[in-house]
């Protein structure tokens, strides 16, 4: 059998599936997902994600390139996500307090449900002369940008109608909103733990605790008096 009549078969010599590009990409985009956050990019082996997925090494190749372009299509479609459902949120007619709302509860969402995503980007973070550094903050640039472009709009408008704090730079408003937010499912828990603070509700996650972060960033961002 060769690898044109099926696009499944794995080294282990595992029965070939039918035939499905879309179901076959999503599989290897999982499992580099998973070796990607377990053992950082520069642990992550093609082989052994090729081996995870089902498929035969090459076919990785065959649509990925390499590891780098595997990388970038992990934090794409990751990326994607959030910025499609960010910007909907943010949509008129819910009103400031409406679209804060539903915004920070996109955003706490996204990050409760791709903790791996995260822990991506942090280790990519972490090595700036690496290549996965390059391309991570490129793919976020690229994903966020807009996104980040429409929420600090909104913040500036919100200032010149005084319905926002105007003491603060949106920027920094936005930057802290989106640090608090993400850092709480990156090394928030460690800390918590060490200084007995104690875990949310049932947990990352919960209705309970994400309410309790949309309080607070309406609170940071009402005007002071």
């Amino acid at each position: 059998m060769t690898l044109q009549q099926s696009d499944e078969t794995t080294q282990l010599g595992r029965p070939s599936r039918r035939r499905n590009p879309e179901d076959t990409r999503r599989r290897i985009l999982d499992a580099g997902e998973r070796a990607f956050a377990l053992r950082g990019y520069a642990g992550a082996r093609l082989r052994d994600i090729a081996q995870e997925a089902g498929v035969h090494h090459a076919l990785v190749h065959h649509y990925y390139g390499d590891k780098l372009g595997l990388f970038g299509e992990v934090l794409e479609r990751g990326l994607g996500r959030i910025e499609l459902a960010g910007i909907e949120t943010l949509g008129d007619g819910r009103g400031r307090e409406g679209n804060v709302r539903a915004f920070v509860a996109v955003l706490y969402d996204f990050c409760a449900n791709n903790k791996s995503l995260l822990r991506i980007i942090e280790n990519a973070f972490r090595d700036r002369e690496a290549a996965s550094f390059e391309l991570a903050e490129r793919v976020i640039g690229k994903r966020a940008r807009p996104l980040i472009s429409l929420v600090r709009e909104r913040i500036e408008l919100g200032q010149k109608l005084g319905d926002v704090r105007n003491d603060v730079p949106s920027g920094s408003l936005v930057r802290l909103t989106f640090s608090a937010i993400i850092y709480r499912f990156t090394m928030a828990e460690p800390f918590a733990d060490a200084l007995s603070l104690g875990q949310p509700g049932d947990g990352a996650g919960s209705d309970e605790e994400r309410e309790h972060v949309i309080r607070y960033v309406l609170s940071t961002l009402r005007p002071q008096r």
